[in-house]
């Protein structure tokens, strides 16, 4: 029967081709600049692209808020994870695109050095002064204290200056809360190695602790124990986070239950970047001069942006009606389509509101303060097609990941079937063949994905209402034992 039908190819299930970053869509500075780190490090534009929303979000979290509606706001940091293999030159693009970063870090503390190290002698001063009083009433048996209650006072409430931060790498959950309660609120993490996964895991401390990373996505409060002083409370922390990663350094990523389960694979964006590794060039051009002062340049003058309360963005009516039609679309895939997601595709409007405001911002830099800050439409279109990479590559990378159960599960059966030379089976004689499986309905999800690649078709038997139901057949593609 098999031969008489008409197949087509069947599907390899690991060379889906994903989506490259529509890098048209990014403000004309980055994305030239995207383009010149692409040639110049011979990676695919995918990689620089994604990284140069984080390096915006870092540059305007908690500055500015964007609002989709009437109470719903969203901040503007984001978490990326880009999943690459060695010799991908990931250390490359992270050192390209967060340049001006680390530049405007270094001039920062320079700065500072002086009024730091002041500031360190006033408080030695304090301290010293404090010692000598309590030795003399000791010494001396005076009972009035209220001279060291003073300087003790005094001392609690001394405000350390602290090092310029904008950017840390692999640190441990509690020393995170620590720098964001030292640094505003605010903080990047930048890491390519992904080694923060293993830290979360509990690596040091045996304990999945992954609040502060569940917090500062959202703007919640984080309290922060303090040793002999009293806790500080983080209202509105922000925290961005840019990870190169390795696919075996996240295999355990989505395996984790903790992690999945309170929603921190849900909060990063993920792209699974085209190799070109055997296609690279030896003689690639430089970044041009000029295209990497405007991208040094732009990101300088958004740090250097300073908001005593975060600025809101509102949108225009039409910015409005493209947000509400991306929600609509992908609330009506949210029980079906994007059920093996769920996690991320419900905080995918959200992300894709983050990213409209940061391309606003980027595009207006220049004169922003002079901006009434309400959105146009093309900015939220743009935000839309860029979402529409995110959602693609989220789903490779939770395949990638071992979350979709159902495509392991096709491949186990089309395994099973190629070992055993099937052409033809019901569901109750692959539920003998593949024995991981416990019951006949387990085998529909599998077998519809094995379906769409072309592995199988379904024929429905006749029923003549006569004894049992028969069940129905799935014939298999011959051209898969060519």
């Amino acid at each position: 029967m098999s031969e008489n039908l008409t197949w087509g190819t069947p599907i390899p299930f690991k060379t889906v081709e994903l989506p490259a970053f529509p890098v048209n869509e990014l403000p004309v500075i980055i994305s030239e600049y995207v383009r010149a780190v692409s040639e110049t490090t011979q990676t695919a534009p995918d990689m620089a692209a994604v990284s140069s929303l984080p390096i915006l979000a870092l540059s305007l979290q908690g500055k500015y808020i964007i609002e989709g509606k009437a109470d719903w706001q969203e901040p503007l940091n984001l978490y990326s994870l880009i999943v690459a293999n060695p010799a991908e030159r990931k250390s490359a693009v992270e050192r390209f695109m967060s340049a001006p970063v680390r530049k405007y870090e270094a001039v920062q503390n320079k700065r500072l050095a002086p009024l730091i190290e002041q500031n360190k002698i006033e408080k030695s001063i304090l301290e010293n002064r404090k010692k000598f009083l309590e030795a003399k009433h000791s010494k001396d048996k005076i009972t009035d204290y209220s001279e060291i209650r003073e300087i003790s006072e005094e001392i609690s409430e001394f405000k350390e200056i602290k090092p310029f931060r904008l950017l840390c790498d692999d640190i441990t959950p509690e020393k995170l809360a620590g720098i964001l309660a030292e640094n505003g609120g605010e903080i990047a993490l930048v890491s390519s190695e992904g080694g923060i996964f293993d830290i979360l895991a509990g690596r040091y401390s045996q304990n999945v602790n992954i609040d502060t990373f569940l917090k500062a996505h959202s703007g919640d409060s984080i309290i922060v124990d303090r040793q002999g002083r009293a806790n500080e409370n983080i209202d509105n922390p922000a925290l961005t986070a840019l990870i190169y990663a390795q696919p075996n350094v996240i295999s355990g990523l989505m395996s984790n239950e903790v992690f999945r389960g309170r929603g921190l694979c849900g909060r990063f964006l993920y792209s699974l970047p085209k190799s070109i590794i055997g296609n690279r060039k030896f003689e690639s051009k430089p970044i041009p001069e000029v295209t990497a002062d405007r991208y040094n340049h732009l990101i300088e003058r958004l740090l250097k942006i300073e908001n005593e309360k975060p600025e809101i963005i509102t949108l225009s009516q039409n910015a409005r009606e493209v947000l509400k039609n991306i929600f609509e679309q992908i609330e009506g895939l949210l029980i079906d389509d994007l059920a093996e997601i769920s996690d991320f595709a419900g905080k995918f409007v959200g992300s894709v509101l983050r990213i409209a405001g940061l391309l606003y911002l980027a595009e207006n830099a220049e004169y922003i303060h002079e901006c009434d800050l309400i959105m146009p439409e093309s900015f939220m279109i743009s935000a839309g097609k860029i979402g529409e990479y995110f959602l693609a590559h989220a789903r490779a990378a939770y395949q990638l990941m071992g979350v979709d159960e159902n495509m392991k599960n096709a491949e186990y059966i089309l395994q099973k079937i190629l070992k055993n030379n099937i052409q033809q089976a019901t569901k109750t004689e692959l539920v003998r063949i593949c024995r991981k499986f416990k019951t006949t309905e387990k085998l529909t999800e599998p077998l519809n994905i094995l379906i769409n690649y072309n592995y199988l078709r379904e024929i429905e038997q006749i029923y003549n209402g006569v004894g049992r139901k028969p069940e129905n057949i799935y014939l298999v593609n011959p051209k898969i034992f060519n």
